[in-house]
């Protein structure tokens, strides 16, 4: 299901990026890679060139994370300038539809992180404050995971990164938002009995699908903040641990048929790549899928 509420910055927001850093004189980086999730979009980059852009407000708040190991950064908004050596693991913050110009002294490693104000879908709306340069421990591990996930995977999990992105999102609004003094009360239970009937029904039929935080919170007809908590409260782990769980439990069954290949197991339970199959299955399993599959064939002899 397509999201709309950030349309004029995606599909085509990573081609936008290179044309504009080639519009105002500044190289391609050697690596972008730009996920789009529901409310808003994560983009990795590294080795972006030095250099000078201004750029127009946009919809949503952002978010930047610095992994470079020292940027010099000036920053110039609404009047203000600020002039700093921004170091590993400082962001800063902008509120939505701010028109900016930055400019950087060397290589920038970097995350940009967009969220639309109305990024939880209950009818709340997200509005970002202006903060330059701070640290947040919860929102550096967070942006860390994400930085990985997308320079290092070239098909990262989807569902993996949107439950980061909804993280992220909570964090903000109760930390570095205009509700940040009066962050709603969230609900206290977990899910009903026939809402968590229906999502465990709709996760097993559908793990060959890329599944999406979204789609399992309107099974639920819950918010995605609010679905992701009293899932975990409910089943034990949270949405994206319990459908690699239930992937993992149906390329057992599928490994213990003899002639099935890594490369047929994996994409029908849904993992993006061979690879991505193998390190979970390890990290759950505790055996390669290989060596889970002989020693299969081994114990049916």
């Amino acid at each position: 299901m397509k999201d709309k509420r950030l349309s004029n910055l995606t599909p085509s927001h990573r081609e936008q990026w290179l044309a504009l850093l080639e519009n105002q004189g500044v190289g391609h980086p050697k690596a972008l890679q730009v996920i789009e999730v529901p409310g808003g979009l994560v983009q990795a980059t590294l080795g972006e060139p030095p250099g000078r852009i201004n750029l127009d407000g946009v919809p949503g708040g952002v978010l930047m994370f610095n992994m470079s190991p020292v940027q010099g950064l000036r920053q110039t908004r609404e009047g203000h300038s600020f002039v700093s050596d921004m170091l590993h693991g400082e962001m800063t913050l902008m509120p939505r539809g701010v028109p900016s110009q930055w400019s950087w002294n060397s290589t920038c490693d970097r995350l940009d992180v967009i969220i639309s104000p109305d990024v939880f879908g209950d009818g709340s709306s997200l509005n970002l404050v202006d903060r330059y340069v701070f640290r947040d421990s919860e929102m550096d591990a967070i942006c860390r995971r994400l930085y990985r996930k997308l320079s290092l995977d070239s098909t990262p999990e989807r569902l993996s990164v949107e439950a980061l992105f909804v993280k992220l999102a909570v964090l903000l609004l109760r930390r570095h938002s205009t509700a940040s003094q009066a962050a709603r009360v969230l609900p206290s239970g977990g899910l009903t009995r026939n809402q968590a009937r229906h999502v465990l029904d709709y996760i097993e039929s559908n793990l060959s699908s890329q599944l999406t935080l979204t789609e399992l919170a309107e099974i639920a007809e819950l918010s995605l903040h609010h679905f992701a908590r009293m899932f975990k409260q409910t089943i034990g782990v949270p949405p994206y641990r319990y459908v690699l769980e239930r992937r993992v439990e149906r390329a057992k069954t599928m490994l213990h048929t003899a002639g099935a290949s890594l490369v047929d197991v994996s994409l029908s339970v849904g993992f993006c790549s061979q690879s991505h199959f193998t390190s979970a299955f390890g990290r759950i399993v505790g055996a390669t899928p290989t060596e889970f599959q002989q020693s299969s064939r081994k114990r049916r002899r």
